[in-house]
């Protein structure tokens, strides 16, 4: 047998899918009563009063004996009977000398569920154990359907014990609120607490806690209209002032007290003893690019901004995007010192991270516990939202191919940084900053490649050195992979290195250094776009396409052309040119990307997962 009291009655046999509570209302109300009372002794007299509102008539024993005989029949719960207490051996109604017994095991019943899982989250919550102490009182108003006793007639013991469940639930409800707060919570928990505080407007519970939210939320305006409007309505319904506790927290706000602004506790983010760092060091120093940086740094660190500050940097492979988002992320880190964290979307066959593994990442150096990085991909981005809700953190993210791959790992407060590296165009926000990297002017090239060996290797070959870096296409990644071999191989001069590029440059070599982002790029399409990629960059293929020139290349639609087209540009590999005579664009080869040619017969055939 079992029986939930904790919303309408339900009462269950052997067979659990079948609900056996009786109809008649006095027969409810015997059974709600016995069942409070489960393992004592219930005496005629308590239970005449509660039936008849101590006002019994003749016949009201003889009725109470009929209502425990249809209990005992519908339940199968016998009739034992014996000069002292039943023993609990099972589901029993015993007639006792006085009075009648049900003995019935604790977790058969829902009220006797709840009251331990409470009596266990306030001990978890006195231990600042909060994310534990919220999952605990999370359970036990789970078991609640409705108020207790929602459709049983009640008598003075029932109405009490409704009265004593119901301040059970408030009490359950405000620890779960409570843990939730010290969890940093309070953009989840707004909408219960103002609410709470519209139906209670003398509760000062309610408004404290609504007041600590708004605050957090950097709404102290809001905040303060709460204390005066409860300030009004507890002098006018009761004569009284607030209570000390809330005209304190009010002085607390006016003073701007930024203790306000932290939640308590050790499970709260950013537990660990140092802001993570998971920025790495930048590879190269940047050259040609100090207006981009200028703009990136001053998006980031401008404090003046009312949204969050979210730069995107894309560009051809090879122009240097990931070591401008660096650059940038460590001269700005100074404004960010709740953290600065790091992250590749792809890895280095292109290949999708899963954001749930990102968010562990960032989640373990924000100081979360291992039970919470067990979580699914949805609830470890709600806990990073709001985590970062009052945090000032840095989140870089590189490689990103795909919006929705992004989405959940964007921090929510307006003290946090974006910057994103990326490989195609893409549209998160039209806030966003976009910074768009094109290949660096000739004599950037020049500089780059001069600065980065002895002078006197530049010096006696400068014909050379023009040479390497027109080969280079503008591309610093390119520059520096030759600068690297010029550095190996000290006895080189600058037109020897040319040589061996252009020797070097079959089908399985990549003397520049690119091919392998090029592939990482072309291995984020669609398998269908990607050998269709490949097949444009044949010899035969002119360098200077349209829509009809490569749909008649590859066998495919004058519309399927197109979009092929235009999903490479977005993908840094086309660039669109001015306008056909029939209206439409035509499109060339980003510098660079030409050379991929050679590497028809190896197309990758792997997915981008």
């Amino acid at each position: 047998m079992r029986v939930n009291l904790l919303g309408p009655l339900q009462a269950y046999g052997d067979d659990h899918r079948v609900d056996l509570a009786p109809a008649a209302q006095k027969v409810r109300q015997t059974l709600a009563l016995l069942v409070l009372n489960a393992g004592r002794v219930v005496p005629f007299g308590q239970l005449m009063d509660e039936l008849w509102d101590n006002d019994p008539p003749a016949s009201a024993h003889t009725a109470l004996q009929t209502y425990v005989y249809q209990l005992r029949k519908r339940f199968s719960l016998g009739n034992p009977r014996s000069g002292g207490a039943v023993r609990a051996a099972g589901p029993l109604l015993g007639t006792v000398d006085g009075g009648y017994q049900l003995s019935l095991p604790a977790d058969h019943v829902d009220v006797f569920r709840c009251e331990p899982l409470l009596a266990r989250a306030r001990a978890e919550f006195r231990d600042d154990d909060f994310a534990q102490a919220r999952d605990t009182a999370t359970a036990a108003l789970q078991l609640w359907r409705d108020d207790a006793l929602v459709d049983v007639r009640k008598g003075p013991a029932l109405q009490a014990e409704a009265v004593r469940l119901k301040e059970l639930r408030t009490s359950a409800h405000h620890l779960r609120i409570e843990a939730d707060l010290h969890l940093g919570r309070h953009h989840e928990v707004l909408g219960e607490l103002t609410s709470m505080a519209g139906r209670e407007p003398t509760n000062e519970w309610a408004q404290r806690n609504l007041m600590t939210a708004l605050y957090r939320m950097d709404r102290r305006a809001e905040a303060l209209q709460v204390y005066q409007r409860a300030r009004e309505r507890i002098a006018t319904e009761l004569g009284l002032d607030p209570s000390p506790e809330l005209q304190a927290l009010h002085t607390a706000m006016l003073a701007s007290d930024e203790q306000l602004l932290r939640p308590a506790g050790r499970l709260t983010a950013v537990t660990a003893a140092r802001a993570p760092c998971h920025l790495p060091a930048p590879r190269e120093r940047l050259i040609g690019r100090a207006g981009q940086l200028a703009r990136i740094t001053a998006v980031l660190a401008g404090r003046a901004r009312a949204d969050r500050p979210l730069v995107i940097v894309g560009g051809v492979p090879g122009t240097g995007k990931s070591e401008l988002c660096l650059h940038a992320a460590h001269q700005v880190s100074g404004h960010y010192p709740d953290g600065r964290l790091y992250a590749r979307l792809r890895d280095g066959a292109g290949r999708r991270v899963r954001p749930a593994e990102i968010l562990r990442s960032f989640l373990r150096g924000l100081g979360a516990t291992e039970e919470q990085l067990r979580l699914g991909t949805t609830d470890l981005s709600l806990l990073f939202r709001s985590w970062t809700a009052d945090l000032r953190v840095l989140v870089v993210l590189d490689d990103v191919c795909d919006v929705r791959d992004l989405t959940p790992l964007l921090p929510s407060g307006g003290g946090c940084g974006v910057v994103i590296g990326s490989r195609r165009r893409l549209f998160v926000s039209s806030s966003a900053v976009h910074v768009e990297l094109a290949g660096l002017p000739f004599d950037d090239c020049l500089h780059l490649l001069a600065s980065s060996v002895p002078s006197h290797r530049t010096t006696m070959d400068p014909e050379g050195l023009r040479q390497l870096a027109g080969l280079c296409r503008g591309l610093p990644g390119a520059l520096f992979a030759v600068a690297s071999q010029l550095r190996r191989r000290p006895h080189w001069t600058a037109r020897q290195a040319a040589a061996w590029v252009l020797a070097s440059g079959g089908a399985d070599s990549d003397p520049l250094g690119v091919r392998a982002g090029f592939d990482r790029t072309l291995a984020t399409l669609p398998a269908e776009s990607r050998s269709l990629a490949y097949a444009l960059l044949s010899p035969g293929v002119p360098d200077r396409l349209t829509p009809a020139l490569a749909a008649a290349a590859l066998g495919i639609s004058d519309q399927r052309a197109e979009d092929l087209l235009e999903e490479l540009a977005e993908s840094y590999l086309l660039r669109a040119r001015p306008l056909c005579v029939n209206g439409r664009f035509s499109y060339e080869w980003e510098p660079g990307v030409r050379p991929l040619a050679a590497r028809q017969s190896s197309a990758p055939t792997t997915c981008s997962a």
